[in-house]
């Protein structure tokens, strides 16, 4: 509230400061004149304008003037000039007192239009006399009139276009077509705590322009969706399920067991809240910090990388009110083909050596005899709906810029019962009180509504196809379709009333600002940012006793009797669980910027601190026979025989202190560098603070006079940076002893015979004092170059990394009383390949097709664990326990490695194994004939090999197409997982019938060397290894823009409808599920979507 009060009286106060007489302090001696028409511009935010065929710029004068009213400088500094000077709440204007009678007969008005190359009008483009002050800009038609004479000189420019130069000579109107220029749009990156030019930065950042490009047009309910294929060396991961948030990761996995997620920066302030809270249609670029040297800045916590958000601002001109929707239609990426009915009765009678089908409960087989089976996986898919709608209102002026969003997102998975929706807010203003002080505050607010229980695919490989799901006609589920208890139906619970489920998140968010510039130093300034952010979740779950059942025929209604399931009220329960996040970042900054003949400097100071807060209280109530029902639900809690109450709160915080300065000399040679150390509450009191540092330097070559002659090089920057950042991604009180009081303690001790019991204290972990930060050390060494007349651009890096003092919890011996311990320990080793191609293959006036290539191969090692060498051999010891090995990748697979199945004729195989044919046959590494744990070793690699993506733009008129293509690929035993599925018929031997993928299983008269016998349901040394490698169509888009004269008749100033596509086509040797998941139907887990959407987007 105070802030709020102190932004509004700031706001009046430069309100007021205009409104009255300008006074103005100033002392100069011979002096030029327009160094006094800068000073009265810095000391009162006017803007002076005039003729220089009038007013001599150069002109050599002295001036004093002490809090004395504008006007009456400008009348004693201009007394031999016949000028009027006219001073309004903008400008000072200075007129030639004769123009008025004595007219020029060259001045004359010229209209024009400015469009882009889709002859589409540019809004706010600038239009100015060169070397005057005198302009205009665009109306929101792309049209301006201006008074010119013969030789003036028009300069047009506008953010992201080509600057074009236009002599005046006798025309009256001008169409001017204005040419993107591509170097320029990426030109400007977020660094952390400011920005700076990509052609000065010595760093890896890359940069994804979302704001009205065609990945925009994607459906993508989470905002890193938008990032995935598009930047190298960033992994997003898969999103399966409504509302989901993919994994993201920068160059490789760093730490073993602790965080590996990157730092979030919205408009250059930590986010400590969720991504889904961030409404990507809010968005307008990305910036990927990804070498040390660029997100050394942010210190403890960048050592993943960081990924920098910067949402959507107004633009100069008219008011713009936009309206965009996109409806999405989701299905099955790779759906699976489970086992038809006859397939699963035949895989099951020759898994239990069944001769016949007797085996079947008398509901199955009355389905059996009926020619009656039920495809599971269909009954719990459904055609997924994904509705989104936001409307904005933006503009901008000199001195306000604001934009104000509302979204609704409503998505129901393909999963019966993932359902999802969300309402986003966010209001957005900055605004320039004078020349020297700016201030702005953003506002958000987001309800994600993640209410309801969904199917489970687990379940359906325990369904018999010959099983009944309803009970009846009217469509009312049975429990147990199989007539057995071990098989629960999949759908039982999500919408038949048996079980209730609340899960509603609300999240409140401010930030605000104030920037000063100091007055006398030039490019010195001063930035307070203040960022709060606020959780709230309700999270509630309720069992009726109508969920509970007895097995019997499905034809027995007396099971789901009310007098029936009244036996199971004692069974009834639920929690209800509140839960409270907070959080607040304040940042103060001071940089100063400044150029001096051919050297430029800027400089940065950074004094930070946040801090986050979490609260939890739940209450659980079972057993409601007493009360006799359980029509409350979640409400009737209180009415429980049995009720607890549990309560649960941390606070962690981080102090941080920076120090950047980057050099450049001629824009040539760059020098960078930062200084930052971190206090962190998280880590133990002889490891608090950390000390984190980053060089870089840059060489521009083609600035040297020795590359003149190589006119196909437009421009190549070669650069090297060094770093180190550190990781805090452990939680609050980790380096502690903890323990548990009461109940929860779980020590009941009882004195005498009272009867009465008293609770003793649990420690559960042991603390480490000395735990402290994970440390990530990297080197990287690349080029940007720009080729053919700004045609062909090629950028590459090579980088180094190595993660020391792992955080992970180590096995410890049970003597101690203990498992495990925290501890600061090992070392993970990256590196790594990034290279991106992007091309401008074709351009014409109607015409225009670009191109991006992105390839990424990263490798790392882990160099160090523990430091033990127990079993004396001169070499450390691995984890085999945990697949560790020294001088091997984290993701190893350890293991037996297969030699096909066994065969009737491999008799001393199976003597010395004891083993029957149909079983999988192993490599005897030994020798010796047996199959022991010393034939062991590493035999794949879960990690991909490397990663390849191809996108394409191609735009006609006023056709736009879009596609990527991503692959990630394999080889060389990368990439693969374990997939049981996808060899053994008869599953892991959990049911009698495993209703999976069917496969043509070995038999003595169909010998395959691929599947085992049926009979076979898996061992310890069995893996199933397959290969993940796959080739997808991500994403493709076709978009068309009008811009037909109705438009402007219905006051439509842009509509633009399109159709899209996402995963529509996947190529993949993987069996029963997704690549990119990895995992086969059995093991419960939701697939990812394909989707078709259409969409509009409209601006009035």
């Amino acid at each position: 509230m105070k802030l709020r009060i102190l932004l509004m009286l700031l706001f009046l106060w430069g309100i007021t400061f205009a409104s009255y007489p300008q006074k103005v302090t100033m002392k100069f001696e011979k002096v030029k004149l327009e160094k006094i028409f800068s000073t009265i511009e810095q000391q009162t935010g006017l803007t002076v304008s005039y003729d220089q065929s009038t007013v001599d710029p150069s002109e050599i004068v002295s001036v004093q003037a002490d809090k004395e009213d504008l006007s009456s400088v400008l009348r004693r500094l201009l007394q031999n000039h016949n000028l009027t000077i006219e001073i309004d709440s903008t400008k000072v204007l200075l007129k030639d007192r004769t123009a008025s009678i004595s007219p020029i007969k060259e001045n004359k008005t010229l209209t024009g239009i400015i469009l882009d190359e889709k002859e589409e009008p540019i809004i706010g483009a600038s239009i100015m006399l060169r070397g005057t002050s005198t302009g205009c800009i665009s109306d929101i038609d792309g049209c301006f009139s201006i008074a010119v004479k013969p030789g003036d000189v028009l300069k047009i420019s506008y953010v992201g276009y080509l600057e074009q130069l236009i002599t005046i000579k006798s025309q009256s109107t001008l169409h001017i077509v204005m040419l993107e220029d591509t170097k320029t749009l990426d030109e400007v990156v977020v660094i952390g705590y400011g920005t700076a030019k990509r052609k000065d930065f010595a760093g890896s950042v890359s940069s994804v322009k979302l704001e009205n490009s065609p990945i925009a047009l994607s459906p993508n309910t989470s905002a890193m969706e938008s990032l995935k294929g598009a930047v190298t060396g960033l992994d997003v991961g898969y999103s399966n399920s409504a509302g989901c948030a993919p994994g993201i990761q920068v160059r490789g996995q760093n730490s073993i067991s602790g965080s590996n997620d990157p730092l979030i920066v919205v408009d250059g302030i930590i986010f400590m809240g969720s991504l889904n809270d961030i409404n990507p249609s809010d968005i307008a670029s990305f910036d990927i910090l990804k070498d040390a040297t660029s997100a050394a800045v942010y210190g403890s916590r960048s050592a993943n990388g960081v990924i920098c958000i910067t949402t959507k601002k107004g633009k100069q001109g008219k008011p713009i009110i936009s309206f965009n929707m996109n409806n999405s239609m989701q299905m099955w990426a790779c759906k699976p083909d489970l086992m038809t009915a006859e397939q699963w009765l035949d895989a099951t009678m020759a898994r239990n050596n069944y001769l016949d089908a007797s085996f079947m409960t008398g509901q199955q087989l009355d389905n059996y005899n009926n020619s009656i089976s039920t495809d599971w996986l269909d009954l719990v898919s459904r055609t997924g709906w994904t509705q989104d709608y936001q409307a904005a209102v933006s503009g901008a002026s000199d001195r306000i810029n604001y934009y104000f969003s509302s979204a609704y997102t409503d998505s129901k998975g393909i999963i019966e019962g993932d359902d999802y929706n969300r309402i986003t807010l966010k209001g957005k203003i900055d605004t320039r009180i004078n020349d020297w002080l700016k201030v702005g505050a953003d506002a958000s607010y987001t309800r994600s509504d993640y209410s309801g229980n969904s199917a489970s695919l687990w379940a359906i490989q325990t369904m018999s196809p010959y099983g009944v799901p309803y009970r009846n006609s009217e469509g009312m589920l049975e429990k147990y379709p199989n007539g057995t208890n071990e098989s629960v139906n999949p759908l039982w619970g999500v919408n038949d009333g048996t079980q209730d489920n609340v899960d509603i998140r609300n999240t409140f968010r401010l930030n605000a600002f104030a920037e000063v510039s100091i007055p006398y130093i030039k490019g010195l300034s001063y930035r307070l940012n203040y960022s709060t952010n606020l959780e709230l979740q309700n999270e509630s779950n309720f069992i009726h006793e109508s969920y509970y059942t007895s097995v019997g025929p499905y034809n027995d209604e007396d099971r789901y009797s009310i007098s029936t399931q009244k036996n199971y009220l004692a069974s009834a329960n639920g929690y209800d669980q509140d839960t409270r996040t907070s959080s607040w970042v304040i940042d103060n900054i001071l940089t100063y910027s400044n150029k001096f003949s051919n050297h430029s400097i800027d400089l940065t100071a950074v004094a930070t601190r946040d801090s986050k807060h979490y609260k939890l209280k739940k209450m659980t109530g079972s057993d409601f026979a007493s009360n006799g029902n359980t029509i409350l639900g979640i409400d009737g809690l209180p009415f429980a025989t049995t009720q607890k109450l549990a309560k649960n709160a941390w606070k962690q915080a981080n102090i941080g202190y920076l120090v950047r300065g980057s050099y450049n000399y001629r824009d040539t040679y760059y020098l960078t560098g930062s200084y930052r150390r971190d206090g962190a509450s998280v880590f133990g009191v002889n490891s608090k603070w950390g000390d984190f540092g980053a060089a870089g330097i840059a060489w521009r070559v083609t600035n040297e006079n020795f590359m003149k002659k190589f006119t196909a090089l437009n421009d190549l920057k070669l650069k090297v940076s060094w770093g180190r950042n550190g990781n805090q991604g452990i939680g609050a009180y980790s380096t502690l002893s903890q323990v548990s009081a009461g109940s929860a303690g779980g020590i009941k001790i009882t004195f005498g015979n009272s009867g009465k019991v008293l609770y003793g204290i649990n420690q559960g972990t042991i603390g480490n004092v000395n735990l402290g930060w994970e440390t990530t050390e990297a080197w990287n060494i690349g080029f940007e170059s720009t080729w053919f007349n700004n045609r062909l651009f090629l950028d590459m890096d090579v980088y180094f990394s190595k993660t020391f003092d792992q955080l992970f919890r180590r096995t410890i011996p049970v003597m101690t009383g203990f498992n495990n311990i925290y501890s600061s320990m090992g070392e993970v080793q990256n590196r790594g390949v990034e290279i991106t191609l992007r091309s401008v293959n074709m351009q014409t006036k109607d015409f225009t097709w670009n191109s991006a290539l992105t390839f990424w191969l990263n490798r790392d090692k882990l160099n160090h664990l523990y430091g033990e060498d127990l079993d004396g051999d001169g070499k450390e010891d691995d984890d085999i326990g945990n697949n560790l090995f020294i001088g091997e990748s984290i993701h190893s697979i350890y293991g037996y490695k297969q030699d096909g199945i066994v065969q009737e004729t491999d008799v001393e195989y199976m003597k010395k194994n004891g083993v029957s044919p149909g079983s999988p046959k192993y490599v005897d590494i030994t020798g010796d004939g047996a199959i022991t744990a010393e034939d062991r070793h590493i035999i794949g690699n879960k990690a991909p090999n490397f990663k390849l993506n191809l996108s394409n733009t191609l735009s006609y008129k006023n056709f736009e197409l879009y596609c990527m293509i991503a692959g990630v690929f394999g080889g060389k035993g990368y990439y693969q997982a374990s997939n049981k599925a996808a060899y053994i018929i008869g599953g892991s031997g959990d049911f009698f019938g495993v209703n999976s993928l069917y496969v043509p299983y070995w038999t003595p008269e169909n010998k395959s060397n691929k599947y085992p016998a049926a009979t076979y349901t898996g061992d310890a040394y069995f893996l199933g290894l397959q290969s993940r490698a796959f080739i997808r169509l991500q994403d493709i888009s076709l978009s068309y823009s009008f811009n037909q004269p109705w438009m402007k008749k219905i006051g439509l100033n842009t509509l633009k409808l399109f159709v899209s596509g996402k995963n529509l086509i996947t190529f993949s040797g993987w069996d029963g599920g997704d690549p990119e998941i990895g995992n086969s139907i059995v093991a419960g887990t939701y697939p990812v979507m394909k989707s078709l959407s259409f969409g509009a987007n409209i601006s009035f």
